[in-house]
């Protein structure tokens, strides 16, 4: 894993629709590897290197779940909407970056009340998202126009990014910046002289997969590979039945989720490359998210696909929590089935019957 890499990924600022930033880094890091690089009407991002065989893509989202601001008070405080899924008992007390039209990142404060202030039924009841407000110490709605803030401009939680021990990382956008790390890593490192090899960061898959979408219709893949995050359920508080994923226990082949459901071939054709490079591997479904396998695998008539995520603690908060292990455990098994890709390869998993 390249740790600055993911760092610098990760402290970007690119909540959906404002992926600009990730863009840029991604670019710098591929275009020596890259034949060309290209992007979607949306600004997806599309690496090709090699110009023969079968079109094998890998893909990640490159955007984060954030907010937008909606008003600015006579007072100089911000209320804000939700972009993409949020719980609003993790919101209140968080520091965020506002990155405003001319690229400026204006650091604020999700305020809260001090308990002194609350009843004690006010104490028991969680806050709607409308009733908070952001606090960049500004004393006037002219304070806060003064610092380039305008209604529009895009909001994330700030940069945190850290290592804690030797195997956990820690960081804001580990969804799904982690996916982008490995699809860049993966794109640098394959060769493959059989196939036509693609490393795609969508925009806009918190909204609704909508880069995916676009992108596919782009690049119009033969067979596609999803990176992602899924939910880590070895914490307190959460189903292990519903949730099994445990951090440190190798990626997960997502099974089936709310839009998608995997090439079963491809699945075999995971475990099997497991198997031969000694990475351990899970399993897990999502009824209630999707990842851009759902849009990816109804493009063009059908196309096989699969979704590899990794075990994640802390999703769509301000701070997440990924193993290292898990990251390299995927970096292998993905490799080394990237590496036996051919157009009989191919031929093999579009034969149903």
């Amino acid at each position: 894993m390249k740790f600055n890499f993911l760092k610098q990924l990760c402290d970007a600022s690119a909540v959906s629709g404002d992926e600009h930033e990730v863009r840029q880094i991604l670019a710098r890091q591929l275009r020596p590897f890259a034949d060309e690089i290209t992007f979607d009407g949306l600004g997806s991002f599309i690496a090709c290197k090699g110009n023969k065989g079968p079109k094998v893509a890998i893909v990640g989202h490159m955007d984060e779940v954030g907010f937008m601001v909606k008003h600015i008070s006579e007072q100089g405080f911000i209320w804000f909407d939700t972009i993409g899924s949020w719980w609003n008992q993790s919101m209140l007390n968080h520091r965020v970056t506002i990155r405003t039209r001319g690229g400026e990142k204006i650091p604020g404060l999700i305020g809260s009340v001090a308990p002194h202030a609350l009843s004690e039924k006010q104490k028991q009841q969680p806050m709607a998202h409308e009733e908070m407000f952001i606090d960049i110490g500004a004393s006037s709605r002219e304070e806060v126009c003064s610092r380039g803030i305008a209604i529009g401009d895009f909001i994330s939680p700030e940069a945190n990014f850290a290592r804690w021990g030797e195997d956990k990382i820690t960081a804001k956008a580990l969804d799904n910046r982690a996916g982008c790390a490995l699809m860049a890593e993966l794109f640098e490192s394959v060769n493959n002289p059989d196939i036509t090899l693609y490393g795609i960061a969508t925009v806009e898959e918190e909204v609704g997969l909508r880069g995916a979408q676009t992108s596919a219709e782009f690049v119009k893949p033969d067979i596609v590979i999803v990176l992602d995050t899924a939910v880590a359920g070895d914490i307190p508080g959460i189903d292990p039945i519903k949730f099994p994923l445990k951090l440190g226990h190798g990626p997960a082949v997502m099974l089936f989720d709310k839009r998608y459901f995997p090439n079963q071939k491809l699945v075999a054709a995971l475990k099997q490359s497991s198997e031969a490079v000694g990475a351990p591997v899970q399993f897990c479904t999502m009824k209630t998210g999707a990842t851009d396998g759902g849009r990816f695998n109804v493009m063009g008539g059908g196309r096989p696909v699969v979704s590899i995520c990794l075990p994640t603690r802390y999703l769509h908060a301000n701070s997440s929590m990924i193993s290292g292990n898990d990251y390299a455990a995927a970096f292998s098994m993905i490799h080394h089935l990237l590496n036996r890709i051919n157009a009989s390869f191919i031929d093999e998993v579009n034969t149903y019957i």
